[in-house]
């Protein structure tokens, strides 16, 4: 049981290393192509669009072009250009704030008196594809009227709150590609490394001090709380990549064939269809792991090492809190009595 775990660990801390390297360059590819922006302007196009539905819908136009967004990706009119500029976030305030500026302007274009019915007449000039939500809205913000409530609030609530649901499905499919790309990019890598997941398997099953010397890098990793996968950094990931390719090398050390070197030129002159199928196997198992996320292994790898028992001990420096007898000191075994009396008069 504690070799299977031993494994486990060995394995979730290189897994754990391969992922920085992965996510880190995916997160730079992500960040050169705007990935965050596009999928703003996607769920904009889905909230409020111009016309139809779909991949090719863009949002509404007047909303796009609005003072308060044209200063944060500096672009005056929606089309697919604006789609690389724009920005990242928006929040649900700035997203009600715009619209209810639009709303309101388009409501005094058509002479309307109050504010409320200065916003239903905006609503009213939008596209049709637009215009079905938002009366669904204003309708709703009448029907939950409170005493002293005025339609004009309730109606900004729901729309913030119908942002922030949609907000939720973005970061679903923001989500969905990273991992997509997080595979595509630890397959590459992993071939591109020979990181054959079943060879390290191998390894570290039938190789006691390599698998000693694995469990002991994992247990300091965690022990010192390792900030290299949650920062993120670019001298976090150059660390993850030392220690990877350290990690890469005490395997093929060991004569494992991992990474591209003699012993797997033999392997694969040997063996090659037998030798192809198990790296096809490891590789797309180290692509899967890598589409986990590094946060994922270092979580898994605080488990593992609590089920061995090499959790965090309690503090031998653990006092009780001071009682009505006054003292404080270590915790006394369980049994002993202490005289209260006794213990004021010494």
């Amino acid at each position: 049981m504690l070799q299977t775990l031993d494994v486990a660990l060995g394995l979730s801390f290189i897994f754990f290393l391969f992922s920085v390297l992965v996510s880190t360059t995916s997160e730079m590819i992500l960040s050169w192509s705007n990935a965050r922006g596009k999928t703003l302007w996607k769920a904009l196009a889905h909230l409020l669009p111009q016309s139809g539905h779909g991949k090719d819908a863009e949002p509404l136009k007047d909303f796009v072009q609005h003072p308060l967004m044209t200063g944060m990706h500096r672009h005056t009119s929606a089309n697919a250009s604006v789609a690389k500029h724009f920005p990242s976030y928006l929040s649900s305030g700035q997203f009600g704030q715009v619209l209810m500026d639009l709303l309101e302007s388009k409501g005094t274009e058509a002479q309307a008196e109050t504010r409320w019915e200065q916003v239903q007449k905006g609503i009213s000039q939008l596209p049709a594809d637009s215009r079905g939500a938002l009366q669904a809205l204003s309708r709703d913000a009448e029907r939950n009227l409170l005493p002293g409530q005025e339609p004009m609030s309730v109606f900004q609530f729901l729309a913030g709150q119908w942002f922030d649901s949609m907000m939720d499905r973005t970061t679903g499919w923001y989500k969905r590609l990273t991992q997509v790309w997080n595979f595509g990019l630890g397959l590459a890598l992993a071939i591109a490394c020979n990181l054959n997941v079943v060879a390290m398997t191998r390894a570290l099953s039938t190789n006691d001090d390599l698998r000693a010397a694995f469990v002991q890098r994992a247990e300091a990793s965690v022990k010192a709380q390792s900030d290299l996968i949650v920062k993120m950094g670019v001298e976090e990931s150059a660390g993850a990549r030392a220690e990877f390719d350290k990690a890469v090398t005490e395997l093929s050390d060991a004569g494992f064939p991992v990474g591209w070197n003699k012993t797997t030129a033999l392997a694969w002159a040997t063996h090659p269809l037998s030798t192809f199928f198990e790296s096809l196997l490891g590789w797309l198992m180290a692509g899967a792991a890598a589409a986990l996320g590094a946060q994922f292994w270092f979580d898994l790898m605080k488990k593992i090492i609590n089920l061995r028992g090499a959790g965090a001990k309690p503090d031998a420096t653990a006092t009780v809190p001071t009682g009505e007898a006054g003292m404080t000191g270590p915790i006394p075994p369980a049994g002993l009595i202490i005289d209260s009396t006794e213990s004021r008069q010494g």
